[in-house]
């Protein structure tokens, strides 16, 4: 129980791999319960026949929900930890520069253009056409890649140690992580790496816009919180308010207060200013040392720790 306590109030990136885990360990657990009966049934044909996104327009017409399934869905035990573990990485940079309802809203949204990268190529291009009535895709790749590159793209200076020991700007990170995904699609997993340059090609979009002060996940946010708020929880950010107290020496004992939220597009611009400033600060003392910091900016650098 305390395990799925601990999911359940853990973050986001927690929550989606749970999620990953579980559909996956319920498929094993069918498959393992068909093999001891020696059931004839297919139990991964029916699956990919159910929630694996086909490309095929009239399966899709009749499977309406499989952009949303699919990327949930994995199909060994190699495949869905490499995705996990670029999520569970990449995810936790992910919520240093956002936040919890943005990562949702990117994985969704990048899922979903993910897949319409896939649909599209599959039905556009003649050299699918042989695979268009039988061709499905499958896995968090996409969802994942979306994730990926809005970080890269956010924060391109930002180093990550490979390895504990080998520093690698995201910006050449999510360079390699496309090109590879280019130079595969010739390969025998063209539809999964079509798929994953949907979902790259959102999370960059999403990124870019945001530096420029709209969110394009909005939107999908506020429909999230409406339907959290229906069970008595949310994952919103805390808006920063602007509290203005008013007293007098003749009634010290009595404080007033108003409160005023902050626009949705204002606070993104005030937090993208915010780790611009930081990213300055941060480069600053890496070259000339936490020293040679001014008293603005070390309190500047302060604050914004104990938020």
């Amino acid at each position: 129980m305390n395990n799925l306590k601990s999911i359940a109030t853990g973050s986001m990136v927690t929550k989606l791999i749970a999620a990953n885990v579980i559909v996956f360990l319920l498929i094993q657990i069918a498959e393992l319960f068909n093999f001891l009966a020696a059931s004839p049934y297919d139990v991964e044909g029916t699956v990919l026949e159910y929630l694996a996104v086909p490309a095929s327009l009239a399966k899709l017409a009749d499977r309406f929900w499989t952009p949303i399934s699919y990327m949930f869905l994995h199909s060994g035990f190699w495949h869905i930890v490499g995705n996990m573990l670029w999520l569970y990485f990449l995810g936790k940079v992910f919520l240093d520069v956002f936040d919890g309802r943005r990562l949702f809203a990117v994985y969704i949204l990048g899922g979903l253009s993910g897949a319409l990268f896939y649909v599209a190529a599959y039905n556009l291009f003649p050299a699918f056409a042989p695979s268009l009535a039988v061709s499905c895709c499958l896995g968090a790749s996409a969802a994942v890649s979306a994730v990926v590159i809005a970080v890269c793209v956010a924060r391109p200076q930002m180093q990550l140690l490979f390895f504990g020991i080998l520093p690698v700007a995201l910006k050449w990170l999510g360079i390699i992580y496309v090109v590879i995904d280019v130079l595969s699609i010739a390969g025998n997993n063209p539809g999964g790496h079509i798929s994953h340059l949907g979902g790259a090609a959102f999370g960059a979009i999403f990124a870019l816009c945001l530096k420029n002060g709209t969110d394009i996940t909005r939107w999908f946010c506020s429909i999230t919180d409406s339907v959290v708020s229906w069970f008595g929880g949310s994952d919103s950010p805390k808006r920063p308010k602007m509290k203005v107290s008013y007293s007098s020496k003749e009634s010290s004992n009595v404080e007033y207060t108003e409160a005023t939220t902050v626009s949705d597009g204002d606070f993104n611009r005030n937090k993208h200013d915010e780790n611009e400033k930081i990213d300055r600060i941060l480069e600053k003392i890496s070259k000339s040392g936490y020293d040679n910091l001014t008293k603005e900016e070390k309190d500047f650098l302060f604050r914004a720790s104990r938020k």
